[in-house]
């Protein structure tokens, strides 16, 4: 992502939050999961080939997420601020439906709740998204 980006991202940063329509249209009918993590067991790791990488683009880190943090916005704003510091793009690993960083540009990808399930889905995000580090948003102060 370029400086540009994540500038919109710092000037989209609000307390403010939309309302959700969906409420409003679908009052009689229940509303259904978001969504619904499966990785396949696999014997053979697919090819690095898959996810080559140009030299000199920017070291992607994980940020872990247990639950929704209470205010995103602010969690958006130091996010984007490190990433033009230190030009890393945040990958954010959240164990939840909707994390509330989605609405600001953030990649998100969502993994299962399960222990064994969740490091598979983290050691196959990882691969892909070529993870230098993973950090715990909570053990470093970022999320609470």
């Amino acid at each position: 992502m370029t400086s540009d980006l994540w500038f919109e991202i710092l000037s989209r940063a609000s307390p403010n939050r939309p309302e959700p329509l969906d409420d409003l249209i679908n009052e009689d009918r229940d509303t259904k999961p978001l969504g619904k993590v499966i990785f396949p067991n696999m014997r053979l790791a697919p090819s690095l080939m898959l996810w080559d990488r140009e030299p000199g683009g920017p070291v992607h880190i994980g940020v872990r997420v247990h639950e929704p943090p209470e205010t995103p916005y602010r969690i958006a704003r130091l996010l984007a601020a490190a990433a033009m510091e230190r030009e890393v793009f945040p990958v954010i690993l959240s164990r939840v439906d909707y994390c509330g960083l989605e609405r600001f540009g953030f990649r998100v990808e969502r993994v299962p709740e399960e222990a064994a399930a969740a490091q598979a889905a983290e050691e196959e995000i990882r691969k892909y998204w070529d993870l230098a580090i993973i950090i715990d948003g909570h053990e470093i102060g970022l999320l609470g």
